[in-house]
């Protein structure tokens, strides 16, 4: 792979009760076994919007309206930069499915600093801190 590429993202912040998801990502390929907010890469023709509601429901069975946008974070990796769009969304359906993560968690956004979240994740976390208080 280029060590110039971008890989655009999008992905959600679903909360609940002064929670969100988070999911740990499969024990192959990269960032193995780290935590990230639900999502996946954005292709070519899709809008970050289509992309992520798109991901959602083949990665975790969920049907959701993607809201508001809460902001971008990008990491240089070895493999490229990432770029990742982060969405607020509501779920239409929470019978939540994992096919491809090993697990998912529902956690106060504080405590993702306990979690090996991906570098992204975390200029996601401090604009979410700036935009409400649902650290607590």
């Amino acid at each position: 792979m280029c060590e110039n590429a971008v890989h655009k993202v999008a992905v959600a912040i679903i909360r609940d009760e002064g929670h969100i998801i988070v999911a740990r990502r499969p024990d192959k390929g990269r960032l193995a076994t780290q935590w990230e907010f639900p999502g996946g890469s954005v292709t070519n023709g899709y809008s970050h919007e289509e992309g992520l509601k798109d991901h959602l429901a083949k990665l975790y069975n969920l049907d959701v309206v993607v809201g508001d946008k809460v902001g971008i974070a990008a990491h240089d990796y070895d493999f490229g930069r990432v770029e990742v769009t982060a969405f607020y969304v509501e779920c239409i359906s929470k019978k939540l499915r994992l096919t491809e993560h090993l697990a998912y968690r529902w956690v106060r956004p504080n405590m993702c600093k306990e979690f090996d979240m991906v570098q992204t994740a975390m200029p996601i976390l401090e604009l979410l801190k700036q935009q409400n208080n649902f650290f607590v």
